[in-house]
């Protein structure tokens, strides 16, 4: 009789194992999907709210240093246009994953006191392989600020 639950026992926790490789095999697919998309939504979040920081920024810089009126579209960096300082604020903070943060950032103001500065910028989300990026391609933030 004991010889018998022995091996019972043996032959049960074989079978176990095998269920257990069987399960995680089912779901470690999920898992690593669920995974990745939690990753790539994340970093697509903390980018929009770059941009948004980024079109902010810009707007502040049309609304103080300028007295002349401008209309720029570009994706160069630097600070002598609202455009500039926008992609700068974006190409330092971005989460880009091993490509390039191109930032596209057009502004627009007339110079005078009380009028609107107005500053758009647009980026490509690329994010990691295949997950969210086809959605979320090209987005973009606004931001307005009266001149001073």
């Amino acid at each position: 009789m004991g010889v018998t639950n022995s091996k019972l026992s043996s032959r049960n926790r074989t079978l176990e194992s095998g269920i257990a490789a069987v399960e995680l095999a089912l779901v470690l697919p999920i898992l690593l999907i669920v995974v990745f998309a939690i990753i790539n939504f994340s970093a697509l979040m903390y980018d929009y709210i770059v941009m948004t920081n980024a079109a902010r920024e810009g707007a502040r810089w049309g609304s103080i240093h300028t007295n002349t009126a401008f209309n720029c579209s570009t994706d160069a960096t630097g600070n002598s246009d609202p455009c500039q300082v926008a992609n700068s604020y974006a190409a330092m903070q971005m989460i880009n994953f091993g490509s390039s943060a191109s930032t596209s950032t057009q502004a627009s103001g007339d110079g005078t006191a009380g009028s609107m500065v107005n500053v758009t910028v647009t980026y490509s989300y690329t994010g990691v392989g295949w997950f969210l990026s086809p959605f979320f391609q090209n987005i973009s933030a606004t931001s307005q600020m009266y001149h001073e």
